[in-house]
C-alpha cells in the first residue's frame, strides 16, 4: 500500500525529473548555433553531421554531466552536514570547507607552476579532497562541538582566513595561473574533458557503497546523542562515517565546479519542505534538487549575455543568497 508521504515522494521525483529533462533538451538545442528536434535526436544517436554532433558531445553535453557530478555531490555534502551538526545553516561552502578544498586545488596549481609534472586529472581531485579533510579537522576542532553558532563562526573565520591565503597565492603565480585560479574562485566548470568527468563520476560511485553504510540509521542522529546511543546507535562512529562522507563529496563539489557556494544549503531546505527530513525521501529530493539549481544555473549562465558566459558560481550566489539571508533571520531569532 502506497502511502502519503510515498506518493508525493513519487510525485516530486516524477516533477524533478521532468524538470531535468526539459532544461537539459533546451540547453542541448540553444547557442549559438542552434539544433531542431531532429538534429538533435540525430546527434545523441551519432547519425548527424559532424558538425553538430561536435557541438553536442563536446560543447554541450559536458555541461550537463558536470551539472549533475557537482549539483548531486554539493547538494547531498549539505544535506550530511546538516544532519550531523542539526544546523539548518551548515554548509561545506560556508563551513568553510570549500575554501580549504579551493586553497589545496590552488596549491597545486602553483606546484605545476614550479615544474612539478602531475597529472592534473588526478591529482588535483586528490589535493582538493586533501585540502577539505583538513580544513574540516580544523572546523570540528575549533568548535568543540559547543553549539550550531559557534560551529558555524567557526567555518567563517577558518574559510576567511583560507581564501586570504589563495588571494596571497594568486598574487605570487603568472598572469595565466592567475587566470585560472579568478576562474576557479569564481565557481566554474574550468575542466569539461570527458577523462576528467570520468575520474570524478568514478570517485563518486567508489564512495557510494560507504555513503550507503554511513546514512543507514543516520535519521536516528537528529534525536541526540543520549537518545541515539539508548537505541543502539554507536553514535560517534556514525558521526565520523557521514562527516568523511560529507568531506568528500564537497572535495568532488569543489574539484569539478570551484567554489561554487549555497548549494548544499539550499537544496536540502527545499527536499525538506516538499517531502520532510527522513532520509529515504529527502536525500533522493535532494540531489535532484541540488542538480536541477546548478544545470539551472549553468543555463542561464550560458544564455543570459550569449555569446559571453557568466562564471556559473555567480548565477548560484544570485539564487541563493537571498534565500539563505531569509533562512539565517528566521534560524537566529
Amino acid at each position: 500500500m502506497i502511502t502519503a508521504k510515498k506518493h508525493r515522494f513519487i510525485f516530486w521525483i516524477f516533477i524533478l525529473s521532468v524538470f531535468f529533462l526539459g532544461v537539459s533538451l533546451l540547453s542541448m538545442a540553444t547557442g549559438e548555433v542552434s539544433l531542431t528536434p531532429l538534429q538533435l535526436g540525430r546527434a545523441l544517436l551519432n547519425q548527424s553531421s559532424a558538425q553538430n554532433e561536435l557541438i553536442l558531445w563536446q560543447f554541450r553535453a559536458p555541461h550537463i554531466v558536470m551539472s549533475i557530478i557537482v549539483g548531486g555531490s554539493l547538494a547531498m555534502s549539505g544535506a550530511v552536514f546538516q544532519r550531523l551538526t542539526n544546523n539548518d545553516l551548515a554548509d561545506s561552502s560556508i563551513l568553510g570547507i570549500n575554501a580549504g578544498a579551493s586553497l589545496g586545488a590552488v596549491l597545486f596549481l602553483g606546484l605545476t607552476q614550479l615544474g612539478v609534472s602531475l597529472s592534473q586529472n588526478i591529482w588535483l581531485p586528490v589535493c582538493a579532497l586533501i585540502g577539505a579533510l583538513l580544513t574540516a579537522g580544523l572546523v570540528f576542532k575549533i568548535s568543540q562541538d559547543q553549539s550550531p553558532l559557534r560551529l558555524l563562526l567557526s567555518g567563517v573565520a577558518v574559510g576567511t582566513l583560507l581564501n586570504g591565503l589563495i588571494l596571497l597565492i594568486q598574487l605570487q603565480v603568472s598572469q595565466d595561473d592567475f587566470d585560472k585560479v579568478l576562474v576557479w574562485l569564481s565557481g566554474s566548470f574550468w575542466n569539461l574533458d570527458w577523462p576528467y568527468m570520468l575520474i570524478l563520476g568514478l570517485i563518486g560511485c567508489l564512495l557510494l557503497p560507504f555513503g550507503l553504510l554511513a546514512l543507514h540509521n543516520s535519521d536516528l542522529i537528529l534525536l541526540g546523542r543520549r537518545n541515539a546511543m539508548s537505541l543502539g546507535l554507536d553514535y560517534d562512529h556514525k558521526r565520523r562515517q557521514l562527516l568523511i562522507f560529507a568531506i568528500a563529496l564537497a572535495g568532488i563539489g569543489v574539484a569539478g565546479g570551484g567554489a561554487i557556494s549555497f548549494v548544499g544549503l539550499m537544496a536540502p531546505h527545499i527536499a525538506r519542505l516538499l517531502i520532510g527530513n527522513k532520509a529515504k525521501y529527502n536525500l533522493p529530493l535532494t540531489i535532484l534538487v541540488g542538480i536541477n539549481v546548478l544545470l539551472l544555473a549553468d543555463f542561464v549562465a550560458s544564455h543570459l549575455f550569449a555569446p559571453s558566459e557568466l562564471p556559473v558560481g555567480l548565477v548560484v550566489a544570485m539564487i541563493t543568497v537571498p534565500y539563505f539571508i531569509v533562512l539565517m533571520l528566521k534560524t537566529t531569532r
